[in-house]
């Protein structure tokens, strides 16, 4: 929610590539003027290109230089949300949901329309074109900009708004420990929570209204399977070489994605029965030779990669299954775009379904593989005398299955 002195600012700043300003004649309004007719129009263009862009929010009552006039008297304020919310549902292909508020500048009313970032429809249609929002204008999307937006629906899911959480549910003193650790500009510093806020404004973890995003959520809350009942870890031991329901151990891992990736580490640890010791993501050696002999930094890039890249929409979480010969680990979601098994072997084209959590995510474990994880684990395993990875991506899910033997060897 929009406090006045926030919105004061944010008007005080003017226009810009998430900002729009709708100055709103409110009795000639009500009459279905032309003068009522361009500005519905004016709206639909708006909500289009923040759909299609990176989110952001029509401020209606403000002039284009930042004079406040307002929407007019309460009457005249909820028939215009109204009709605002008519457009959403109405008059953009497909429908879309934005967040209506009313508020008030020095006892002057103004209504704002919050565009989320991601919609799952995009790309987003207001009426006869689809529209993108260029620095402070919006304007009718280029051939080339349509074709990308077609491509990259997938992209940005991770820097939406999560519906019921707040401020409040980010852990305040684990995200200026990371701010601290990741970034220069942060150390040494004791951030204030405001610091902290634009930090994370920055990073896509909170919105505009403070309101934690699906990647903050992730990484900052301490409970983010509130929120996301699947973004968590099903780990569990199988005696022998077949999948079944029987298990001899099993650990459902939640927390946040790096405790959730220490967890899956130690997991694995201990049912392989290896010599070395893992602390967090770097490897101590000690002992004789493991007695089974799966590389642990190819098991640590298999579990990266399943949390960067798994698809945090769907109803399943990600799956480890431990067996005699072979490591599997599940991930719901296939491939993006043009990928396929061979390119990601091949390696060096870096895809994200989850920009920002994989941005986040390699600055907490200090390391950015270029797309180049893959070809690695390959070369780690064959360096090791065993057999490459299988990877499969049936029913929408990228599998991972790392062998001790070659199959049908035991």
């Amino acid at each position: 929610m929009w406090t006045e002195a926030r919105l004061k600012k944010r008007i005080l700043l003017g226009e810009d590539v998430e900002t729009e300003f709708k100055s709103v004649a409110a009795t000639d309004f009500l009459k279905a003027s032309k003068k009522a007719k361009a500005l519905l129009e004016g709206i639909v263009h708006c909500i289009s290109g923040f759909a299609n862009t990176r989110g952001g929010m029509v401020v209606l009552g403000v002039e284009d230089d930042g004079r406040v006039t307002g929407t007019g008297t309460r009457e005249q304020s909820d028939d215009l949300m109204k009709r605002v919310s008519d457009l959403c549902a109405a008059a953009l292909e497909p429908p879309i949901s934005c967040a209506l508020y009313k508020a008030e500048i020095e006892g002057v009313s103004l209504l704002v329309a919050e565009v989320p970032a991601f919609g799952a429809g995009r790309p987003y249609r207001g009426g006869r074109e689809y529209y993108v929002r260029d620095g402070n204008r919006t304007r009718v999307a280029r051939r080339d900009e349509l074709k990308r937006l077609l491509e990259s629906t997938d992209y940005h899911y991770d820097e939406q708004p999560v519906a019921g959480a707040a401020w409040k549910d980010i852990d305040l003193p684990a995200a200026r420990q990371f701010l601290r650790s990741a970034y220069a500009a942060a150390a040494g510093a004791e951030l204030d929570e405001a610091q902290v806020k634009n930090y994370l404004r920055r990073l896509r973890c909170i919105d505009q209204g403070e309101v934690p995003t699906v990647v903050g959520v992730l990484v900052f809350s301490a409970e983010p399977t509130r929120w996301l009942p699947d973004a968590r870890v099903s780990a569990v031991r199988i005696r022998g070489t077949a999948l079944r329901a029987e298990f001899s151990d099993h650990k459902e891992i939640t927390g946040t994605l790096p405790q959730q990736a220490d967890a899956a580490t130690a997991f694995l640890d201990d049912q392989l029965r290896s010599p070395s010791r893992v602390q967090g993501w770097k490897r101590t050696e000690e002992g004789a030779p493991p007695d089974v002999r799966i590389p642990r930094e190819a098991l640590r890039e298999a579990i990266r990669n399943a949390l960067m890249h798994r698809d945090y929409r769907a109803a399943s979480q990600t799956r480890i299954f431990v067996l005699d010969d072979r490591v599997e680990i599940i991930n719901p979601g296939g491939l993006l775009n043009q990928l396929t098994l061979d390119s990601i072997r091949l390696g060096g084209i870096s895809q994200h379904r989850n920009p920002t959590i994989a941005g986040l995510l390699n600055r907490v474990l200090g390391r950015e593989t270029l797309g180049i994880g893959i070809p690695e684990m390959i070369r780690l395993m064959v360096d090791a005398g065993l057999p490459e990875p299988d990877f499969d991506t049936s029913a929408g899910q990228f599998r991972v299955i790392l062998r001790t033997i070659p199959p049908g060897a035991l």
